[in-house]
């Protein structure tokens, strides 16, 4: 059980995870200024000049995922790129401004994986649609707070440099996970990599402090988190940017521990970003996922997600991921059933429902961010 909700952490010789099972259980239930914000227009809804920012009651609709394995080619991977493409097919003009990635420098092939993901992520970021990136950047506390990591910083800074847009980089991402991190280690890494990103003096990159969802062991009575409170691992304000939350389940949305998540960083003059989101379904409170049983068990997914955006305004940008997770098996082959299928094309009326939704004034998409980012 332990490797399965510890994906980051799972023995020699198996693949690992691009992110934890976190919110698993479907429960019943504009001007740039200088420093690279968005200035807001006059509006009642929040707007905190964080970097990169979108004005007053602006969303930023973002696409997942492309998984560390398209770094270094691994076979189960090769279906990451068709997922992105076939997701632009169906969202024509509303094209995502942002495309999030994954990396693991640190582990035992992670050159490999910086490597690769550099040279792969600098030729895509070249391609006509225009997106931004969210990075999912994984990091050992000893190592980068030994200068061990030091090398890999800065080649991973003077890559993200040399790109001409923006990046979020979600550093250690769900860091609140059982077995994932200790509060004091992970505070002291996730200053580190910042002060170090400063000393190199790169502009284009904004920090996200990634949670799962607060209340999990509650909601699901499993240990999926740790005994520490979110709040213990948290560098402070000037280090963080957004702050960033996972949501996979209708049941997280909006519990207990979601919104004291959303009030608190609104108290902090923080904006949020939700970083990792997918339509999931399970069998119950169980490890068996299934496909939405129909269109309108598929529409309210996405209908309770969307209505986030009105209800909580300072949710300002959003990245849901849109893939056959059944192609996914090779990351938890230890999954008994596999997982479900997400992908637009599961109804065939789905399509035209989801473009209704994203085509709504609050979104922000590919062009759009391309003017107002550049």
């Amino acid at each position: 059980m332990k490797s399965i909700l510890n994906p980051y952490r799972l023995t020699k010789g198996l693949t690992v995870a691009t992110f934890s099972l976190i919110s698993l259980f479907s429960l019943s239930a504009c001007q740039q200024t200088t420093d690279n914000t968005v200035k807001a227009a006059s509006s009642t809804e929040p707007f905190f000049a964080a970097k990169f920012e979108p004005p007053s009651g602006r969303t930023i609709h973002g696409w997942g995922q492309i998984t560390h394995g398209w770094n270094t080619d691994l076979p189960g991977a090769k279906g990451d790129k068709q997922d992105y493409l076939d997701y632009l097919q169906v969202v024509g003009k509303n094209a995502p401004a942002i495309a999030s990635f994954y990396i693991h420098p640190q582990r035992e092939d992670g050159q490999a994986q910086l490597d690769g993901f550099i040279e792969h992520f600098q030729a895509f970021a070249q391609e006509d649609s225009w997106q931004m990136a969210q990075i999912g950047y994984d990091f050992n506390p000893k190592e980068t707070l030994s200068g061990k990591a030091d090398q890999q910083l800065e080649q991973f800074f003077n890559a993200m440099a040399e790109v001409d847009k923006p990046i979020f980089m979600r550093i250690g991402w769900e860091f609140n996970n059982l077995g994932h991190f200790d509060p004091v280690e992970y505070r002291e890494g996730f200053k580190y990599i910042v002060n170090k990103m400063r000393e190199m003096k790169v502009t284009n990159v904004a920090t996200l402090w990634h949670a799962s969802v607060p209340d999990l062991n509650e909601l699901t009575g499993m240990p999926i988190l740790g005994k520490h409170h979110y709040m213990d691992f948290y560098p402070g304000d000037e280090y963080v940017d957004w702050w960033s939350i996972s949501q996979f389940s209708i049941g997280t949305f909006r519990s207990p521990g979601s919104i004291e998540f959303y009030q608190n960083a609104a108290s902090r003059n923080k904006p949020i970003f939700i970083g990792e989101s997918s339509p999931w379904f399970t069998k119950g409170l169980s490890m068996q996922f299934r496909n939405p049983e129909s269109l309108e068990e598929s529409l309210s997914w996405f209908n309770a997600y969307f209505s986030l955006f009105e209800e909580y305004p300072h949710i300002k940008a959003f990245n849901v991921i849109i893939v056959d997770w059944q192609r996914w098996n090779w990351i938890w082959p230890q999954l008994t059933g596999g997982f479900n299928n997400a992908r637009l094309d599961l109804w065939p009326k789905l399509p035209n429902h989801y473009n209704d939704m994203i085509n709504k004034p609050r979104f922000i998409h590919a062009d759009e961010a391309k003017v107002l980012f550049k």
